[in-house]
């Protein structure tokens, strides 16, 4: 399906809280998500927007997305016809973000709605300047279990991060930052060069323990072949250094 690449902006003025969703064929799941993390947010009063980048979609997410912008005016839905990569529509939202704090979840609810507004919480609640999630208990498959610990030992002994979990999502943090810690790594290595800029420039980064989840609709793009064209990147990033 050809996208239409408008741009439906139902923005209230000044949120607290800009969430960004980067979305790729997510028709069957992505109103659930939406409205899960739409009903905790307003359960836990935080004034927000949700920053839904749909970029490269070829099934009816538009459709979806479309319906939701018109019910909800905190909802800032962004329909774009090429695929940004998995850095490249998050980087996108924040640059189309408003509120005081900035961040992201992903549109497969792996992690729950009351975990996502919990880690915001915390920063807001904090004098750290990021927060972000260490995944526990994973849900994901034993192979993609083995690949991140084994991705997360070669960054501790390469960068010294004093992270647990490095692609551990949402990732929070207060909008001032976020022009000094802007990464140009757009795919794969995006979390790992934001949060280097972010250690950087001596900012504090708050991790938070939570509950992993079993993906309940769509189907993962982490294939064994992405794995190992993630393990090059790895490797070709490092030198750089």
């Amino acid at each position: 399906m050809k996208l239409s690449g408008k741009t439906y902006l139902n923005i209230k003025m000044n949120p607290e809280l800009s969430i960004t969703i980067p979305i790729y064929n997510e028709e069957k799941g992505i109103e659930k998500t939406v409205t899960n993390l739409v009903n905790e947010l307003e359960k836990q009063k935080i004034n927000y927007e949700l920053v839904l980048v749909n970029h490269g979609s070829w099934d009816n997410t538009e459709k979806v997305l479309e319906k939701l912008g018109k019910k909800n005016k905190k909802l800032k839905v962004i329909n774009l016809a090429k695929n940004l990569g998995y850095g490249g529509g998050i980087q996108y939202g924040f640059e189309h973000s408003e509120g005081d704090y900035i961040g992201f979840t992903c549109a497969d609810e792996e992690v729950s709605a009351q975990d996502v507004c919990r880690i915001y919480l915390a920063l807001k609640n904090s004098d750290y300047d990021v927060s972000k999630s260490r995944r526990m208990k994973r849900k994901d498959g034993i192979f993609r279990i083995i690949t991140t610990n084994v991705f997360n030992s070669l960054i501790s002994l390469r960068f010294d991060l004093g992270l647990k979990d490095i692609n551990g999502y949402p990732i929070f943090m207060k909008k001032e930052i976020f022009p000094y810690v802007k990464t140009k790594e757009l795919a794969y290595l995006f979390n790992l060069d934001l949060l280097k800029n972010i250690k950087k420039h001596n900012h504090k980064i708050l991790e938070v323990p939570i509950i992993h989840r079993k993906r309940e609709t769509g189907k993962t793009f982490m294939k064994p072949s992405r794995i190992f064209k993630m393990a090059f990147g790895f490797f070709r990033y490092s030198l750089k250094f």
